[in-house]
């Protein structure tokens, strides 16, 4: 068993991280793309009773891993409701694909494909579990859940055919900025960061709008990167739709 596998970060000399853009990181970053189109082309050459089966077992594997992080947690006497309540975006994605799976609900498929996608691509590119070695139980389970977090919505969309909807973004909207504000109000009373927006984590583009803009300034161009982001995932779909019609919904 490698060095500090099932230690918890403040037990952790600073020396044995992985740093953000170093060779390792870059490592699993190639490598998790990699499974992701791998598993794409496996997927879109199976029967639909076995995509369906593939999915399954994607999302209930994905739920596991959040599960077992907390067991892991309370095992080593770390678990903190400050670090650990399923309160981030892509905790939150987690349960919401397991329900777009099992429910197949266009929603759901919206809401993986519009918040959870970019959120959990983001972490895989600039991770704040930086502070753990590649080989170690927080580092793993963190790089292997946000990968099924970004393949689900890959496989609904260039798998199975469903088209993204922008119509449905002002109901997405609405909805973080209703469910930012418990959110914000749990950070407050926990000294939490839940959503990022009690403070920027370090090594990330938040960290770079906090230094222009310090703190709550830097949630401006958040808001301001949500928007361009949905342009980037939204506007090939505002045109494609026009010219082929309705499209898939589920």
């Amino acid at each position: 068993m490698p060095d500090f596998f099932w230690n918890y970060q403040t037990d952790i000399p600073q020396a044995a991280g992985t740093p953000n853009f170093s060779p390792t990181h870059l490592g699993w970053v190639a490598g998790a793309l990699l499974l992701i189109l791998g598993t794409l082309w496996v997927y879109r050459r199976q029967s639909t009773m076995a995509r369906q089966r593939v999915l399954r077992g994607i999302v209930l594997l994905a739920a596991l891993l959040d599960v077992t992080r907390w067991i892991w947690a309370i095992l080593i006497e770390h678990y903190s409701v400050v670090d650990m309540l399923p309160l981030h975006l892509c905790a939150l994605t987690t349960w919401t694909n397991l329900a777009g799976v099992f429910s197949g609900k266009a929603i759901f498929k919206e809401y993986g494909y519009a918040l959870g996608f970019p959120g959990a691509l983001a972490a895989i590119l600039t991770p704040e579990w930086y502070a753990y070695p590649f080989l170690s139980f927080q580092y793993l389970q963190s790089a292997l859940i946000h990968t099924l977090l970004v393949m689900v919505p890959v496989l609904w969309v260039w798998g199975d055919g469903f088209r993204p909807n922008w119509r449905r973004l002002p109901a997405l909207f609405g909805f973080l900025a209703v469910y930012a504000i418990p959110v914000a109000l749990i950070n407050h009373w926990l000294g939490s960061n839940y959503l990022f927006i009690h403070w920027a984590p370090k090594d990330t583009p938040l960290e770079l709008f906090e230094n222009w803009f310090g703190t709550p300034g830097y949630l401006i161009p958040l808001v301001a990167l949500i928007f361009v982001v949905w342009t980037i995932l939204y506007l090939p779909w505002a045109i494609i739709r026009p010219r082929n019609g309705r499209g898939a919904e589920s």
